[in-house]
């Protein structure tokens, strides 16, 4: 019986025969996995070739970074800034400063407004008294129980732009002290009692209400969220009482809790006042707010028995206790008098910031402000390209070197890409640029040159008078550029692809000029509106995203134009215009992308805008520039031509055209310098799908999984083997133990037989 099968899965090896199968089948299960080690081999070879590809991606993308910050005018363009006394002013420079000296003196410097209260016992006391009021358009409700320490909390809570705090003086001395959070005249505070007196009886306002904010021969509110919410709901106060306000001597009606701006605008304008109100949106930081805005012939006179001016903002009470008055800087610029809500100032000198730190009223405080060429930053820039370049040759040569001693050769030693990579873009550094109009056409011309490794060197001193003398000859030697000629054309951009044209041009031919849309209203009106209209802008120029302009009551024609071209959104997408006593709105945007649709709620008449509800105007509309550049395809959108995709010189290249002139408007001049070149040598190379180094990847990849194939294959092949070989054995094994036992019996009977004879 086989001891195999009494002892199922227990093998014994060699128990019969007493040889040792299982060494004999291991060694040569060893020598069968002999190619499996050379391949496991080979694979590590190639994760180690497929990490330094990885690596020489990263080196080439840093050399293409060094290019790309040189391919740009902008790079050129840096400007440094000083003040000869920055204890009066501080100022700093960005892309698109210029030169220029500029005489500085500062009379004044913004403030933020800050008032007290009159002293208080203490800030723990309930005060006892009830009522609303105003904190810049943000409503605050007191009870009897509150506090000093309860109201300042209620009037932080609001987020106002004021900020209320307790100054602690002992027994009957407490004062509440509100802050605007923003300097400037045109941050200072707006407070108004609503319901009841707590802002007066803690003497923050008192006296006589003024206008608080004029505009021409009027004046306006404070910001508010909406033109149709009501402004008891916008305050965040309930419960209020109608009232009256008194335009030019006559009452208008005012309930708060359920009139709007644009209602309080139409009572005032029905109500005969001689004033006319409107409401007018405001658009900063990309948030939009509505004003009421009251004005005439001259400035109306004003009575507030209610507050309800008050608490729109268009009046306000004088401040009992006014610590710091609000204020704008006021200084000048090489003596033209300049004011500015903020002493950080960024509109006034073009890519330049100031601080004014120090300022004098009687005798104004000084300062120089200087904005010099900043050739440092520019060569440091030049210094990083030539690093990253070396960087990549160090990193092909520290990685492909030969030791003649060990004759050990490093992974990329003979490596083709490599060895392509760092030719390619070594012969480009030098490569003569032509077209430029400038002392410098090749590197050698400013400083540099190969050293004898193969990695670039530069003489500073060269760079630096290239620099001094003709910085924007440097400029074009690195970036691509283009210029053209011919009246309303002008070049734009180009891409990688784009063709340099070398010392010739390419030639641009228009065949259809970009207009703008346009809408000429059905009637013309000729009296002013009875009522509110409301128009509705749509189409391609608003994103299909409706937008609502509300004209008020009393409007003609030419006011129907203001509120159009003043509107904080409108006003950078149409221009509105009296087409012969109809008005007309036309696209600030060319194209097919700035056509637009109005149509208003009324239909129309000759006491509206005429514009009507069923757009049955003149409509018309903008179409894109259509042309060849260099006799090649281009696509139009608006006023930009650009060079279609696989264009063989002018892929990418793309020109403005601004005139209306068709056929051939002008010629283009376009160059590469060797930032721009590089840059797009470096972009083939690292391109994620047809580049040199992806395509090496997926080369080394797809050996790396022959490799995985082969060697689950043989693993499979051998696993079978070795199955197949102690089968083999075992049945040598079963029968070489049945031939013993065998014998056994032939012995046992033999011995019986000889014992059976004597």
């Amino acid at each position: 019986m086989s001891i195999g099968s009494s002892l199922s899965g227990i093998t014994f090896s060699g128990i019969g025969s007493g040889i040792d199968s299982d060494s004999i089948i291991e060694r040569l299960m060893q020598l069968e996995s002999i190619p499996i080690t050379r391949m496991q081999s080979q694979q590590a070879v190639l994760t180690q070739r497929m990490g330094l590809m990885s690596a020489l991606r990263g080196q080439i993308g840093n050399f293409q970074s060094a290019s790309n910050a040189l391919n740009s005018a902008s790079a050129f363009q840096n400007v440094s800034a000083k003040s000869s006394n920055e204890a009066v002013a501080t100022l700093s420079s960005s892309s698109g400063a210029v030169q220029g000296v500029y005489q500085l003196a500062v009379s004044k410097l913004a403030q933020a407004q800050k008032v007290t209260s009159d002293a208080q016992t203490d800030s723990t006391t309930a005060l006892g008294v009830t009522g609303s009021f105003v904190v810049n358009g943000k409503g605050v409700s007191i009870s009897a129980t509150d506090t000093l320490t309860s109201i300042a909390q209620k009037i932080n809570e609001t987020n106002s732009g004021v900020t209320a705090s307790l100054i602690n003086g002992g027994t009957g001395n407490t004062y509440l002290s509100l802050s605007s959070n923003s300097t400037g005249a045109e941050n200072k505070m707006q407070l108004a009692d609503l319901s009841g007196t707590v802002l007066s009886g803690l003497g923050l306002i008192s006296g006589a209400a003024a206008i608080r904010e004029t505009i021409t021969n009027g004046a306006t509110s404070h910001e508010f969220a909406s033109s149709s919410t009501a402004v008891g709901s916008m305050l965040g106060l309930s419960g209020l009482s109608a009232g009256l306000i008194n335009v030019n001597g006559f009452d208008v009606a005012v309930d708060f809790s359920t009139d709007s701006l644009q209602d309080i605008a139409n009572a005032i304008n029905n109500a005969g006042t001689g004033a006319t109100a409107t409401v007018r949106s405001v658009t900063e930081g990309g948030t939009t707010t509505y004003k009421l805005d009251i004005a005439g012939a001259s400035t109306p006179t004003f009575a507030d028995p209610n507050g309800f001016l008050a608490g729109l903002g268009i009046l306000q009470q004088g401040f009992d206790n006014e610590l710091v008055a609000a204020q704008d800087a006021e200084y000048s610029l090489d003596g033209i008098d300049f004011t500015s809500a903020s002493n950080t100032v960024s509109s006034v000198i073009t890519g330049v910031t100031f601080t004014l730190l120090k300022a004098n009223e009687v005798t104004p405080e000084t300062s120089t402000l200087s904005l010099a060429q900043d050739n440092e930053t520019v060569k440091s820039k030049i210094k990083e390209f030539m690093n990253a370049f070396n960087g990549v040759v160090d990193f092909i040569k520290g990685n492909s070197a030969f030791d003649k001693e060990t004759f050990q050769a490093g992974p990329l030693f003979g490596d083709a890409v490599a060895r392509q990579v760092e030719q390619v873009l070594s012969d480009s550094l030098f490569t003569q640029v032509e077209g430029l109009n400038t002392p410098y056409s090749n590197l050698t011309q400013i400083g540099f040159s190969f050293d004898s490794d193969g990695k670039l060197e530069l003489n500073e001193s060269t760079l630096d008078a290239a620099l001094a003398s003709n910085a924007t000859g440097v400029s074009n030697l690195f970036r691509a550029r283009g210029d053209a000629v011919g009246a309303s054309l002008a070049y734009v951009s180009s891409s990688d692809k784009t063709v340099p044209s070398g010392s010739g041009v390419y030639s641009v031919v228009i065949t259809q000029a970009a207009t703008a849309g346009s809408y000429a209203a059905e009637m013309a009106q000729t009296t002013a509106s009875g009522v509110t209209e409301t128009l509705t802008f749509n189409g391609a120029l608003f994103g299909s995203t409706p937008y609502n302009l509300v004209l008020t009551s009393g409007s003609d024609l030419a006011a129907n134009i203001a509120a159009i071209n003043n509107d904080s959104k409108l006003k950078d997408l149409v221009v509105a215009s009296n087409d012969a006593g109809i008005l007309k709105i036309t696209s600030k945007k060319y194209g097919t992308s700035g056509n637009f649709t109005v149509v208003s709620d009324l239909a129309a008449a000759a006491d509206n805008s005429g514009l009507g509800t069923g757009s049955l105007g003149t409509a018309v509309s903008g179409v894109d520039v259509a042309g060849t550049i260099n006799g090649e395809a281009a696509t139009g959108a608006g006023q930009f031509l650009t060079g279609n995709s696989g264009n063989s010189t002018t892929d990418g290249l793309q020109i403005q055209y601004t005139g209306n002139a068709l056929g051939a408007v002008g010629d283009v001049r376009f160059t590469k310098g060797v930032g721009a070149i590089a840059a797009s040598l470096v972009s083939q190379f690292n391109d994620q799908v047809n580049g040199l180094i992806s395509a090496n990847d997926q080369s080394l990849q797809d050996q790396f999984d022959t490799l995985i194939a082969s060697i689950e294959s043989l693993q499979t092949r051998i696993s079978l083997k070795e199955q197949d070989l102690r089968r083999r054995f075992a049945a040598m094994e079963q029968a070489i133990s049945s031939m013993q036992g065998q014998q056994q019996q032939l012995s046992a009977m033999a011995s019986q037989i000889s014992t059976n004879r004597k």
